[in-house]
C-alpha cells in the first residue's frame, strides 16, 4: 500500500460469575493450548519501497528496529526499473538491492521480494507518461528480469555471499488495483505475467516459492479501474492461471474498520472468501499469504486511528490471523515498520509502529509482545469445564477434533483442526444451522428457507442423495441434525415439525402449529431417537431419548440451543445469556467466559470436554 483510498474467536478463562441461570458444576479447568508454531514464525514486516534509497545509517537503524520487534519475515520491493533502467542488458543490483539484501540477511530476517515496476523500454504503448506501474507488454520481459533475479539471489546463486538470500517472490504489487496498475487492471495481461514468471523462477529455484500480487481492498469499478480481490483471484483461475502460483497474495486491510468486524466489504473477512475460492478451484493445499496490512494513525479523521486503538487492532489483525484464518495462510506482514512522514493529516505518512524520529508507537510495544509471547496462536478449543466464546450463529463439533462456527450469513469458520469444506455465503442473514457428516469430512448448512447445502463429502452417498423440505420466501426453518450413521438428516420448522430426509424412522417429540417456539434438534447417539427443545427449556424426546432436568423457564423465550452427551444419557441446554446447563452426565460447567447479560448466545456445541458458546 503506497497509495490507498467481525468476527473474533476468542478463549477466554476470566473467573465463573454466579448467576440464576448458571448451574454450577465440578472439574478441572484446562487452558487453551498453544499451536506448535510461534506467532513469529507468521509475522513480518512489509517497509515500502523507501528502505531501498535511505542513507546505510537510516537502513540499519530501521532494519534493527524490524528485527529487535521479533518478526521473522521482511518484505521489501526488488525494482525492476531500478535494476533495469538503461535497458534490457543492463543490471544495477548493488546500488540499493545488494546492500538491503545483505543488510537483511545479517539480521536473521526472511525475504519476501515483491518483484515490479516496469522500466521505460518494457512499457506499453497505454502506459502513462512516466509510470513505472503499467505491466510489460512483452510478459517474457519481466520474466527474464525475474530469472536473472533468483539467479543472483536464490538457493543456486554462483554469488556465494547473496546465495539463499530470498526464497519467496512475489509477482509485482496490488495488480487489482488502478495505482499500481496502469492505465488499469488487465486480468488477461496478469495472468500472462503468471505464466510466464513462474516457470523462470522455478527453473532457477525449483524450492522457491511464488505468490500472486497482493490483492488491495476494491470494488468492482464500473470502469474498470479497480477490481475486487474476490473477481480478481476467480478471474485467473478462469484464464487458466491455476498451475503458476504456489500461494495466493492478498492486503487484508480493513481500516476505517476494526479486522475482526465481519463485514462483506471488509478486506480481512475476504480472506474466507478467497479461500473459498481456491477451495472451489483445487487449490485447498495452498496458503493465502497477506503481503500487507495495516492500519494509520494521526489526525485524519476519516481514516486515522489513536496510537492505542492501533495498538488494539494490530492484537486484533494477528489474532484474527492465527486462529479464524491460521489453517490456510502464511505470514501476514504489517505496513509498515516507520511512518513515511511527518504530517499527521496525511494518514498515508502515517501507518508505522515507530513515528518518522523512530520513537515507538504503542503499536510496536504491542507487535512486540505478540511476537514474544505467541498468545495469538492459541488454539481456540475450550479445556475440561470451560466454556469458550465466539461469535456466530451456530456452531457444531467435528467428531474427529475441533469444531466450526457459522455465522449468520453463512460464512463458516473451522477451528482446532477440523477441516474447512467451503460455505455457502449468502450475502444476508439467513442461516440457521450446521450439522456435521460422522467422517468428519462434510457438514449441511441449512438457510432459513429449509435449503441444505451440501458440503465435502456431504455430497455424496445416501446424505448426497437425500432431499429435505423448503419453503421459498418463509424463513420457519429453525435446526439441522445428521443421523449417526451418516445416511439421513432432520430439519426442524419452528412449530417442531420434523421434516426428514433419507433412510430415517419417524420422529415427532413435540409439536406447536402455528407457534415459532422450536429451538433446537438433535439425534440419540444410536438414531434411534430424537431431542427437540423449545423456547422455554422443555426437551421433548421420541424414541430411545430420554428427558432431563437441565433448566426450565416457563413463559420465558431464553432457551436457544442443546447438545447431547456422547452416552445419550445427558445433555446440556444453553440459555440467551450464554448459560450452559446440564443433565445427567453431560460435561460440567467450571468456567463460563460466554456468560453475559447481552442476551446474545444462539448455539452450543460440546468440545473435548467443555463447550463453545457462539452469539
Amino acid at each position: 500500500m503506497r497509495h490507498r483510498r467481525g468476527i473474533a474467536l476468542l478463549i477466554v478463562t476470566t473467573a465463573w460469575a454466579a448467576a440464576a441461570l448458571v448451574n454450577i458444576g465440578t472439574g478441572s479447568v484446562a487452558g487453551a493450548e498453544p499451536l506448535q508454531t510461534d506467532a513469529a514464525a507468521r509475522a513480518g514486516i512489509a517497509t515500502g519501497s523507501e528502505i531501498l534509497w535511505e542513507s546505510d545509517a537510516d537502513q540499519l537503524r530501521d532494519l534493527d528496529a524490524i528485527a529487535a520487534a521479533g518478526a521473522k519475515w521482511i518484505r521489501f520491493d526488488v525494482d525492476w526499473n531500478h535494476i533495469q533502467h538503461g535497458g534490457p542488458n543492463v543490471w544495477n543490483w548493488h546500488h540499493a538491492t545488494d546492500r538491503l539484501v545483505l543488510n537483511a540477511r545479517a539480521r536473521g530476517l526472511s525475504i519476501i521480494a515483491g518483484v515490479a515496476y516496469s522500466p521505460l523500454w518494457a512499457r506499453p504503448s497505454d502506459c502513462p507518461a512516466g509510470s513505472t506501474h503499467c505491466l510489460p507488454s512483452n510478459p517474457q520481459d519481466y520474466a527474464n528480469f525475474i530469472r536473472a533475479a533468483v539467479e543472483r539471489y536464490g538457493a543456486n546463486s554462483s554469488n556465494a555471499w547473496l546465495r539463499g538470500s530470498i526464497s519467496v517472490w512475489e509477482i509485482w504489487n496490488e495488480p487489482n488495483h488502478q495505482p499500481f496498475a496502469q492505465p488499469k487492471p488487465n486480468l488477461d495481461r496478469y495472468t500472462e505475467l503468471l505464466k510466464a514468471a513462474y516457470p523462470a523462477v522455478k527453473q532457477a529455484d525449483p524450492g522457491a516459492t511464488v505468490i500472486t500480487g497482493g490483492t488491495s481492498p476494491a470494488p468492482d469499478a464500473q470502469d474498470g479501474s479497480e477490481i475486487h480481490p474476490v473477481t480478481w483471484i476467480k478471474g485467473i483461475y478462469a484464464r487458466g492461471g491455476r498451475g503458476f502460483f504456489d500461494a495466493v497474495g492478498h492486503h487484508p486491510y480493513s481500516f476505517p474498520t476494526n479486522p475482526l468486524d465481519a463485514r462483506w466489504w471488509n478486506a480481512f473477512t475476504q480472506t474466507q472468501t478467497i479461500y473459498d475460492v481456491m477451495l472451489a478451484n483445487g487449490d485447498g493445499a495452498k496458503k493465502i499469504w497477506g503481503t500487507e496490512a495495516g492500519a494509520p494513525t494521526g489526525t485524519d479523521g476519516t481514516m486515522a486511528l489513536d496510537e492505542a486503538k492501533q495498538a488494539q487492532w494490530l492484537r486484533d489483525y494477528y489474532a484474527g490471523w492465527n486462529t479464524t484464518f491460521a489453517q490456510f495462510t502464511g505470514p501476514l506482514l504489517w505496513f509498515q515498520h516507520r511512518d513515511s512522514g511527518n504530517n499527521l493529516a496525511s494518514w498515508e505518512q502515517n501507518l508505522g509502529m515507530l513515528r518518522r524520529d523512530w520513537s515507538a508507537k504503542q503499536s510496536y510495544v504491542s507487535f512486540k509482545n505478540t511476537m514474544l509471547s505467541s498468545a495469538s496462536m492459541y488454539q481456540p478449543n475450550p479445556g475440561t469445564g470451560v466454556v469458550a466464546s465466539a461469535a456466530g450463529r451456530r456452531t457444531a463439533a467435528n467428531p474427529k477434533g475441533g469444531y466450526y462456527v457459522l455465522d449468520g450469513r453463512g460464512g463458516i469458520r473451522a477451528n482446532g483442526g477440523a477441516p474447512y469444506l467451503g460455505a455457502p455465503k449468502f450475502g444476508w442473514d439467513i442461516a440457521r444451522g450446521i450439522a456435521v457428516m460422522p467422517d468428519g469430512l462434510g457438514y449441511l448448512v441449512l438457510d432459513g428457507f429449509g435449503g441444505v447445502h451440501k458440503f465435502g463429502s456431504a455430497r455424496e452417498g445416501a446424505i448426497g442423495r437425500a432431499g429435505g423440505p423448503y419453503w421459498g420466501g418463509w424463513d420457519i426453518a429453525r435446526d439441522i441434525a445428521m443421523s449417526p450413521d451418516g445416511n439421513g438428516y432432520v430439519v426442524m420448522d419452528g412449530w417442531g415439525g420434523i421434516h426428514r430426509a433419507g433412510n430415517l424412522p419417524s420422529f415427532q417429540p413435540g409439536y406447536w402449529g402455528g407457534w415459532d417456539i422450536a429451538r433446537a434438534v438433535a439425534f440419540t447417539p444410536s438414531g434411534r431417537g430424537l431431542f427437540v427443545l423449545d423456547g422455554f427449556g422443555g426437551v421433548h424426546v421420541a424414541g430411545d431419548a430420554r428427558s432431563g432436568n437441565a433448566g426450565y423457564w416457563r413463559g420465558w423465550d431464553i432457551a436457544r440451543d442443546l447438545d447431547v452427551s456422547s452416552s445419550g444419557s445427558g445433555y446440556a441446554v444453553l440459555d440467551g445469556y450464554g448459560g450452559v446447563h446440564v443433565t445427567g452426565d453431560a460435561p460440567n460447567v467450571k468456567e463460563n467466559a460466554a456468560y453475559s447479560l447481552r442476551g446474545h448466545a444462539r448455539g452450543l456445541a460440546r468440545v473435548e470436554g467443555g463447550y463453545a458458546v457462539v452469539g
